[in-house]
């Protein structure tokens, strides 16, 4: 679970105090007026003719990627790699013995810690979105992988909750409030190819923003919903004995539509407005659109030290059919020896019942003998496998580096523009994020640390691009079974990782098994 801090916004508390008054007539879904195209820079946004710029340029993250700042696509590992590079689902690590394995994560941003930094990086002070009674701010990261021997599936999950409700407490008035969710779905699934030294991933990056009022009555509570999907693509290269990995990631922009079954129509000039009627100081106007631009993520790992980067992977499988050939092998023999032994017993006319039974229980002792042979064989070959893991040599040291490069949002607003309604332009240009990571197991088998920096570029022209320190590590605790849900020999760590940067602290904590 991740906590975070951020600072923005340029606005002064009464200006922002006045958004929560304006929800006092939310629902009332009469029109308001329009006001055409969008405006510049700190005017009041009246039109709906605008589209929400949702790139976020911090690295939100697992405490490993983020104490890496970011630089993970050429690592790819576990399901922190799915959002970082598609081809992540099918990549093995050295741990992961057997032919059907899974991989689960979940990532919580707390908004409590999100009042005092720049978090959007607008560069207009600090983010504002915890005054007139806003709250219900949180992100939601959960993700799974299941991998079939070189096949894997992912499925991750980008969710940003906003919850405005109303400012008054005019007695016997309902408690509206208005719900921005805006989530991301990646799903996604990947090949390992020669050999296991190629992941190729292919997904799709599925956008929606829903708004929604929960205290309406029965029926009434979904507003609007706009949606919109991408491709995304992947590939990693991992030679077999070499020191490094080669990984490159590309997704496709993303523009959402309205969906046409939403609750609140477009009025006669386009708008989507909650609000009272003649009152546009009081009314809302959404976007008909979210965009997520295109970015192409590239990057280069290096690991130093006599731990290998790339181990061969070997699926269970292949071996354990090599023994179930062998096996078939000796009951087509048995077979044989049957059908001989039958026909001599038949030339000498001593083919009895007494000795057919004889021959079949031999045969079947032999039979079942090769069965718990394989079963041996099935045992001996997991727990090789998880031996030559366990005895591959611990110390090294991994330098990573990436850079992303996103793309631009045609005239779009950010997302604390959107919800404080007023115009602030995000999208204007395409940025670039250089990273660069490092690793080390300082205490063998028992600490590992990470380092690393990165420059996080600003989608706004009132701000500019900030640069990122951080770090991380995870400790060795104990061994669990969890009542005998995992192996005995598996072994929990904790880690935590902190981003800091000017108007910036983000911090994170996890907890998993230890490898």
């Amino acid at each position: 679970m991740k906590g975070r801090a951020r600072r923005g916004g340029s606005l002064s508390r009464a200006r922002v105090g006045s958004l929560g008054a304006g929800l006092a007539a939310a629902l009332h879904l009469s029109p308001a007026e329009a006001g055409g195209a969008l405006g510049g820079d700190g005017t009041p946004i009246r039109t709906s003719q605008y589209g929400v710029d949702l790139t976020q340029t911090p690295v939100l993250a697992g405490a490993r990627v983020t104490g890496l700042a970011g630089a993970y696509v050429a690592l790819a590992e576990g399901v922190d790699g799915d959002i970082q590079n598609p081809a992540a689902p099918a990549v093995r690590p050295p741990y992961s013995v057997d032919h059907v394995d899974y991989d689960l994560g979940l990532g919580l941003t707390l908004p409590a810690s999100l009042t005092s930094t720049d978090f959007f990086n607008t560069g207009r002070g600090r983010t504002q979105l915890s005054d007139a009674r806003q709250g219900g701010f949180v992100f939601v990261n959960p993700a799974a992988n299941l991998m079939w021997g070189r096949l894997g599936l992912g499925a991750a999950l980008e969710l940003q909750n906003y919850t405005l409700r109303r400012s008054d407490d005019t007695a016997g008035a309902r408690k509206d409030r208005i719900d921005a969710q805006f989530l991301v779905t990646h799903l996604q699934a990947a090949n390992l190819f020669a050999e296991g030294a190629l992941s190729v991933g292919v997904g799709l990056r599925i956008l929606s923003l829903a708004v929604t009022n929960p205290n309406a009555p029965s029926g009434q509570g979904d507003l609007f919903t706009t949606e919109g999907a991408g491709i995304e693509l992947g590939a990693l290269l991992m030679p077999r004995g070499a020191p490094y990995r080669i990984g490159a990631s590309f997704r496709s922009g993303v523009v959402t539509e309205p969906n046409a079954k939403s609750r609140l129509t477009p009025n006669a000039d386009g708008d989507r407005i909650i609000g009272g009627a003649g009152d546009p100081q009081n009314a809302f106007w959404l976007p008909d659109r979210v965009a997520m631009p295109w970015d192409l993520n590239v990057g280069v790992a290096l690991q130093f030290g006599p731990r290998p980067l790339n181990p061969r992977w070997t699926d269970p499988r292949i071996e354990d059919e090599r023994e179930r050939r062998r096996v078939l092998g000796r009951s087509a023999d048995r077979t044989a020896r049957r059908e001989m032994l039958e026909r001599t017993l038949r030339q000498e006319h001593r083919l009895t019942p007494e000795a057919e039974e004889a021959i079949a229980a031999l045969l079947d002792s032999e039979e079942a003998t090769d069965e718990l042979h394989l079963e041996h064989a099935r045992q001996r070959n997991l727990s090789e496998l998880k031996l030559r893991s366990a005895r591959l040599p611990r110390p090294y040291v991994l330098l990573t580096m990436s850079v992303v490069v996103t793309g631009t949002a045609e005239d779009a607003v950010g997302v604390e523009s959107f919800l404080q309604r007023v115009v602030a332009r995000s999208g204007a240009r395409v940025v670039y994020s250089p990273r660069l990571g490092v690793e080390t197991e300082l205490v063998p088998n028992w600490l590992k640390i990470r380092a690393g920096t990165y420059g996080e570029p600003s989608r706004f022209a009132t701000s500019r691009n900030r640069l990122h320190g951080t770090l991380g590590f995870d400790s060795k605790l104990f061994p669990w079974t969890v009542f005998g849900l995992f192996d005995d020999e598996t072994e929990w760590r904790a880690g935590a990782s902190l981003d800091a940067a000017p108007r910036y602290l983000g911090w994170g904590v996890s907890v998993g098994v230890w490898h």
